[in-house]
């Protein structure tokens, strides 16, 4: 691929990811007073959004390179192939939150931070990841199938487009878990 193409692919959404995750950050940091009634959450966040990010940027590799191969046609990208790849990736998103909900109670205890429990954050951890997972593997889907019709190759497009809207949707996710779940314990 010429320098030229990628950089006309890429730079517009390189300039975009970073604004979203300027508004990531905002979004952030207007919730100390929201994280300060849920002691132990701030451990939680790091590793969902990771997670999430992780998982759905190795499904878009996946499903770009696959469709590279003629493996997935986008004007029938429900295939057997995608549908492999999907379950795989939700099943690491809720098997991986269950253990990022484990960890951030066992962090809580090692470094004496206040702890929401480890059933608190398993279910908030496994209901987010699950929540923002089914949002991302449309998003994924969306991406591949934008990236194609234009003619762009979506390995310059997914990786960057997933960070930031995985890292966006996964906070917003968690904060709506959390808030609900607040509300209703």
């Amino acid at each position: 691929m010429e320098l030229k193409t990628l950089i006309n692919q890429s730079l517009p959404l390189i300039i975009l990811c970073g604004v979203g995750g300027i508004l990531a950050g905002s979004v952030f940091g207007n919730m100390t007073e929201f994280l300060q009634a849920m002691p132990g959450l701030i451990v939680l966040i790091p590793a969902l959004m990771n997670l999430k990010g992780n998982i759905d940027i190795t499904l878009g590799s996946r499903l770009g390179s696959a469709a590279h191969m003629g493996l997935i046609s986008i004007d029938d990208i429900w295939n057997q192939e995608t549908k492999e790849n999907i379950t795989a990736a939700f099943i690491l998103t809720i098997f991986l939150a269950l253990i990022a909900g484990i960890f951030a109670h066992i962090t809580c205890v090692i470094f004496n931070l206040p702890s929401l429990g480890p059933l608190m954050f398993i279910l908030i951890a496994v209901i987010t990841a699950t929540v923002a997972g089914i949002i991302l593997i449309f998003t994924t889907i969306l991406i591949i199938i934008l990236a194609f019709k234009r003619g762009y190759d979506p390995d310059n497009i997914t990786a960057p487009a997933l960070a930031t809207v995985g890292d966006l949707i996964t906070l917003g996710t968690l904060f709506l878990i959390t808030f609900i779940i607040q509300g209703v314990l």
